[in-house]
Formats: structure tokens, sequence, C-alpha cells
């Protein structure tokens, strides 16, 4: 008998229990704040706008071009050559000259066998230096000395030369020697405040 009781007890109490639980959860979703699913928004971005704009044909105008103005022609006396010895830098003084003994007891001579206001550059009290010089060309298997003497001018390029030796075997060697020479150039000297001309004596060597 009592088994009996306690399974009516069960039933009643399973669905108690059952009906308990319901009213929880029904409770529980009434009562409870809703959950919002959280999702990622992707950024919109605008789209920008370009505007097309029509560009106006040009039409060129029929007026010629100037042609560029020629550059001017500049004048020089050097003339290319193919082997040039570049010297030191240099500061151009002009020398001024006194004919009357100075205190070193040189006096200047002027040559006598040419015209007025020529001297000799072995009377100066020094030696004229050479601004620029010129090597000749080499001569393969020449050999010996050429000497010359100089007639330098007011802006010391060379005006004249004389032939004081010559013992090189070649004849090339001459050539080259005197076009050497009149691409040199040498220091100007003034007497005076006046630049006068000077004969100096130049030796090439050939080995």
């Amino acid at each position: 008998m009592k088994l009996k009781y306690d399974k009516i007890y069960y039933k009643r109490n399973y669905k108690i229990s059952l009906i308990i639980s319901l009213l929880i959860v029904i409770l529980s979703f009434l009562f409870t704040p809703e959950f919002k699913s959280s999702k990622k928004e992707i950024p919109y971005f605008a789209e920008p706008i370009i505007t097309v704009l029509d560009i106006p044909k040009t039409i060129q105008s029929s007026q010629t071009q100037l042609a560029p103005s020629p550059s001017p022609v500049i004048f020089s006396f050097l003339i290319p050559i193919d082997e040039l010895e570049i010297l030191s830098d240099i500061e151009i003084k002009e020398n001024k000259l006194n004919t009357s003994t100075g205190s070193s007891g040189i006096s200047l001579v002027e040559d006598s066998g040419n015209s007025k206001g020529v001297f000799e550059a072995s009377s100066f009290p020094f030696v004229p230096r050479q601004l620029i010089e010129v090597v000749p060309k080499k001569v393969s298997g020449a050999e010996g000395s050429i000497k010359l003497k100089l007639l330098i001018g007011k802006d010391g390029y060379v005006k004249k030369h004389e032939i004081i030796s010559n013992s090189a075997n070649d004849n090339k060697c001459l050539t080259y020697v005197i076009n050497a020479a009149n691409k040199s150039r040498w220091q100007p000297v003034a007497f005076e405040g006046e630049k006068v001309e000077y004969w100096l004596e130049k030796t090439y060597t050939f080995n």
C-alpha cells in the first residue's frame, strides 16, 4: 500500500517540479533584457565624384618663332696641340725696367741690330717667366738639341725666331720645335710704363 502512495506522490512531485521549471524559464525570458548579437559593421566610404571637363581645342598661332641669335665668334690665338704642359698657377705682374744702373749693378742692353725698344733678356735683372710651355712632338729615334733665339712681343707671344744651333738628326724635329715655340707664351715686360719686346734663348732637347 505504501508503494502505491509513493508512486502517486512521485508523479505529482514530478509534474509540480516540471511546471515550476517551466515557469522559471518563462519568467527569465520575460524579465531579462534581450541579447543583441554584435556584428562587425563594415565602414562605408563614399565614392569620389570625378567630373570630366571638356578641354577646348587650342589653335597654334601662325607667327613663326624667331631664330636664336648666333653665338659670338671668339677669336683665339691659341692653336690646339697634341701635348701641352700646364704650368702652376702664377700671379702675372708687369716688370718695370729702368735703363739706369740699379742697386744690383746691372744695366739694360738694347739690341743694336733691331728697332728701338727691343732688349736682350740676358740684360734684365730677372728671368722672364714662361707662362705657357708647349712641348714639341716626340720623334722616335731623334737625338740632339735645337737652340733658338726668340723675339717675344708685347703680348708675350713669339714674333720672330732665329736658329742658333741644330744638332738633331731628324728634319722633323726643327719643324716641331718651331711650332711649339710659336704656341708658347712668356711674361710681358714693361719699360717706363710701356710694354717692350725682348730677345731670349730657348733650347729644346731630344733623347
